[in-house]
């Protein structure tokens, strides 16, 4: 246990910095901190590896049916990740985490000055790199399988393409009914779209969370230019950024992260460093921010009790009825950006970065492939296609992180959010009545007892099945989804 939470605060640490590297980090920092990112990770793999170490977590795990549960649970997902962990040399950990640092910077220039050749050389890098890892971690196996699995315990290319298939097939005649009805007849213009002050936004967006039970004593909330969550303990640290022309923006990236945030806090503080005081996977962690964001913070019932208090801060949403500001929240339609796509279409975007980053780790596209690759999925499955890389394959800054795996995470916590949520209303009743109400921790309260404090009692899809009492299906994400698209159909 004391080893275990060693491992957690330098961890913790190394979070910290990176955490720092993406808000107030000073720009000609990048080298230093660079190197330090990669000594840190380094040092803490070295830490996890020590002989002395490895030999007590295998001696424990042998003996495993002789501990309790919950050392049961600890000894086996130990030992799981460290066998990972351990057929990789401190050399290639420093090396690796150097050049995703050094990659990160690189993303946030060529984005912004939608130069994709200035960051092509280090994608070809870190894609041999994350080759690399995964044969090392195990040869016998797809590269591809074995990095999803450091996001998703237990998950497969091969399963991953039996939802994803299945969901395509349901997303793409939503879609097609969702172009019709925008053809037809235009959305009326978004009451949430006019002139918000950033200061304004800022102080309701901290309303917003910790009204749904965020803890500020416990963390805090800043700007970045990709939202993010970081969890370094009993220090939560999220992101927003913001619109001056659009609440939405911040808003639901805010809902998002707080999300991840209230996971990160419901975790069982005593359990810290150990497997059992961890989030389960990046799936169910995506659960979570995308329950809050979408199915509760685009309800009806959520803009009944804030739209008031959102009059107060933005006094011209006086004028908008709350049909209207509903449907703001819900509008839909084809776009470019993940982050700022609606649940109908969203999918369609993982789906497509679940397909490329696939091809890309097998050889079968090259880096210099991506841009045009990107524009003909993006046509084949939105319609739409970018004039820019920025709005294309510069876009997310998952690949400059070598966060190949991290993706098909996105839309797996679509379709758990819409299998937890239905549970929970099986379990407690009716809970727009709640979130109308402004008890938001009725809902915070059930996720806990059975998501939260569970930690990595259970591999995601295990946990979904305990949890739902099936095993992850998008049919409950289908219904939901059809529901969306009859709102906007009846307007």
């Amino acid at each position: 246990m004391t080893a275990l939470r060693e491992h957690a605060d330098l961890a913790a640490a190394l979070h910290l910095l990176e955490w720092d590297q993406e808000t107030f980090m000073p720009s000609a920092a990048v080298e230093a901190r660079a190197r330090q990112i990669g000594t840190l990770a380094a040092l803490l793999h070295e830490r996890q590896t020590t002989p002395g170490f490895l030999q007590l977590v295998d001696e424990l795990a042998e003996r495993v049916s002789e501990l309790d549960p919950q050392q049961a649970v600890d000894a086996c997902e130990t030992k799981w990740r460290l066998d990972r962990k351990r057929r990789l040399d401190a050399a290639l950990v420093r090396e690796r985490s150097t050049i995703h640092a050094q990659a990160r910077a690189i993303w946030v220039t060529a984005r912004r000055d939608d130069d994709f050749a200035a960051l092509a050389p280090w994608l070809g890098r870190i894609v041999e790199i994350e080759r690399q890892v995964a044969a090392t971690i195990d040869a016998s196996r797809d590269a591809y399988d074995v990095l999803l699995e450091g996001y998703e315990p237990g998950a497969s290319a091969g399963m991953i393409e039996s939802l994803f298939g299945e969901l395509r097939q349901a997303l793409l005649p939503l879609v097609n009914r969702l172009r019709e009805r925008l053809a037809a007849r235009p959305l009326p213009a978004g009451a949430l779209c006019g002139d918000f002050p950033l200061d304004a936004q800022r102080r309701f967006n901290q309303c917003i969370a910790a009204a749904l039970g965020f803890d500020f004593s416990r963390g805090r909330l800043d700007e970045a230019v990709h939202p993010f969550t970081t969890g370094i303990g009993d220090d939560v640290r999220i992101t927003t950024r913001y619109d001056a022309r659009d609440l939405r923006c911040s808003l639901y990236s805010t809902l998002h992260e707080t999300g991840h945030a209230l996971y990160e806090q419901g975790l069982d503080r005593e359990a810290w460093g150990t497997p059992r005081g961890a989030s389960c996977s990046f799936g169910i962690h995506e659960s979570q921010s995308r329950l809050w964001e979408n199915q509760i913070g685009r309800s009806e019932a959520f803009w009944k009790h804030f739209l008031p208090n959102a009059c107060e801060v933005f006094p011209g949403l006086v004028a908008a009825s709350l049909d209207a500001v509903v449907l703001a929240a819900n509008e839909a339609r084809p776009s470019l950006i993940r982050t700022e796509a609606d649940d109908i279409t969203y999918n369609l975007h993982i789906i497509l970065r679940f397909e490329l980053e696939r091809a890309l780790l097998a050889g079968d596209v090259d880096v210099g492939a991506l841009p045009q690759m990107w524009r003909e999925k993006m046509r084949a499955y939105l319609g739409l296609s970018p004039d820019t890389d920025r709005e294309g394959v510069l876009q997310d800054v998952h690949w400059a992180s070598g966060a190949f795996g991290y993706f098909p995470t996105y839309a797996l916590g679509n379709i758990y959010a819409a299998q937890l949520l239905r549970a929970a209303r099986a379990d407690i009743g009716s809970i727009d009545a709640l979130v109308s109400a402004g008890e938001f921790h009725v809902l915070l309260q059930w996720l806990r007892r059975h998501v939260h404090r569970l930690g990595q009692t259970y591999r995601p899809a295990e946990l979904i099945r305990v949890v739902t009492g099936e095993p992850p299906t998008p049919r409950p994400l289908f219904e939901y989804l059809e529901g969306r698209l009859a709102f906007i159909e009846s307007t």
